[in-house]
């Protein structure tokens, strides 16, 4: 699954809880089984999130996708329905980021 982070980031803050809510609706897609409806070949598999950000302030992204990454499968009903589900293996996310052409 690939998030593209890209545009005005003057509002830093704003910009990552937006972020955070779009990477837990990507985690519960993925838990509840609604991406392997569009994608049944990755039933069973480890998904990974990936953020791709163009122009991202470097420092505040990496530690905030850091934290939540090494974090979010700390929170009890996260961990218990990441275990249960029969639709994923397991979660591991990435960040990519990028300059783009102009």
């Amino acid at each position: 699954m690939v998030l593209v982070e890209e545009g005005d980031w003057s509002n830093i803050d704003g910009r990552l809880r937006l972020l955070q809510q779009r990477v837990y609706g990507c985690i519960d897609a993925a838990i509840d089984g609604q991406l392997i409806e569009q994608f049944p070949e990755a039933k069973g598999k480890k998904i990974i999130i990936s953020v791709d950000f163009y122009d991202a302030p470097r420092n505040e992204a990496s530690e905030f996708f850091e934290r939540f990454s090494k974090n979010v499968f700390l929170i009890p009903s996260y961990r218990d329905a990441l275990k249960k589900s029969e639709f994923v293996k397991g979660i591991a996310f990435e960040t990519n980021f990028e300059t783009p052409p102009k």
